[in-house]
């Protein structure tokens, strides 16, 4: 009865002062977060809302038209600058560059809370952005330093810059 005792009370002790055993101490080990890593998961929860918001109103795509897409966001430490993926269904390069403007425009449309909450402004060379086609994950346009590049292509697409449609 009492070595019971001893373990419930042992047991209690661990719980109620935060102990916690982990199999991988990586996983467990304390590490600053660097802002461009704190950024990146704030646009990804920002970027999953409006998609969530924009199929709610059937339009299936990111503004308007019938393309289902995913946004990924991560913080590349090597290249201190934001990997956006957009991952859709559209095989047209005007459909792409648009998707990946208007996910541009929405994210620079957030440099003043980027900055209040976090101390940062975004520019276009800090996002490096692909489309993928969903179905075989192959990227089809890319975007950099402000350019949108077809891939099989050497030089940008000369498209005109996506315009965001009101809604």
């Amino acid at each position: 009865m009492r070595l019971n005792k001893i373990l419930w009370m042992a047991m209690w002790i661990a719980l109620s002062t935060g102990l916690a055993w982990a199999e991988n101490e990586g996983l467990a080990s304390l590490q600053s977060v660097p802002a461009g890593e704190r950024v990146a998961n704030y646009l990804q929860a920002y970027l999953m809302k409006v998609g969530t918001i924009v199929e709610a109103k059937s339009s299936g795509g990111l503004f308007e038209g019938p393309h289902t897409y995913r946004v990924v966001v991560s913080y590349d430490p090597d290249k201190k600058d934001l990997d956006v993926s957009v991952i859709g269904i559209a095989q047209d390069p005007e459909v792409e560059q648009n998707m990946l403007g208007a996910v541009r425009d929405i994210v620079l449309k957030l440099n003043p809370k980027l900055q209040k909450y976090f101390g940062v402004t975004l520019e276009d060379t800090d996002l490096s952005m692909d489309y993928l086609y969903a179905k075989s994950g192959t990227v089809l346009m890319r975007f950099r330093d402000g350019k949108y590049m077809k891939m099989g292509s050497e030089n940008p697409v000369p498209l005109p810059q996506p315009t965001s449609s009101k809604g």
